[in-house]
């Protein structure tokens, strides 16, 4: 028989981490930021209390953790997708439709992320800590759009930063719809291409 591999206090740490994150999105996901105990999430996680304290401030830094393993999860795939796609805009913006109807759906992620930004809309070290995830997510998206702009436009053009912003604004928003069923998937995912391609024609029209 093989011996058993004996982790070092590192790779203990971050299993328990990993496992208290794991519990703490089925609980979040299921019964809700409001409803969820720290307790509840160490019994899910078959650690203790203790164990949860040790690796997080708080329920809100543990909560913080799933939205952000989520949020970049996803990133990651479409970003996969659209590297695997064939190499031209309709391509690449044909893959966005299914995308966007499969995330802006999640009404349970949806709900909890919105449920978070109440908590912690006056606590500083908690809104700090999302704006860097926010920064983060807007330079992964001005990386995305960077990859598709009309000949001419260079990277760094004066708008990009406001079509950044209008397309994380409309997405965010879009988003609550669907969650708030005010607006179907199709239409959805139809307003949200329609306004990368108009920021895409602005951007072109000022070069």
């Amino acid at each position: 028989m093989a011996a058993r591999k004996v982790l070092t206090r590192a790779e203990s740490q971050a299993r328990t981490r990993e496992s208290l994150v794991d519990a703490a999105q089925q609980l979040f996901l299921v019964d809700g930021y409001h409803a969820t105990s720290i307790a509840a999430i160490a019994a899910e996680a078959g650690r203790t209390i203790g164990a949860v304290y040790s690796n997080f401030d708080n329920k809100e830094a543990l909560c913080f953790e799933v939205i952000r393993r989520h949020l970049n999860g996803e990133l990651a795939k479409l970003m996969s997708a659209m590297v695997a796609a064939p190499d031209d805009l309709e391509s690449r913006l044909a893959i966005l439709p299914n995308w966007w109807a499969r995330v802006s759906g999640d009404t349970a992620f949806i709900t909890l992320a919105a449920e978070y930004l109440i908590t912690t809309f006056r606590e500083p070290s908690q809104r700090a800590a999302t704006k860097d995830l926010l920064d983060r997510m807007t330079e992964s998206g001005r990386s995305l759009l960077a990859d598709y702009l009309p000949e001419g436009v260079p990277a760094d053009s004066p708008l990009m930063d406001s079509a950044i912003l209008a397309v994380f604004a409309t997405g965010t928003g879009l988003a609550v719809a669907r969650a708030a069923d005010a607006i179907s998937r199709d239409e959805s995912a139809e307003l949200l291409s329609d306004t990368i391609r108009l920021w895409l024609t602005r951007l072109a029209e000022a070069a």
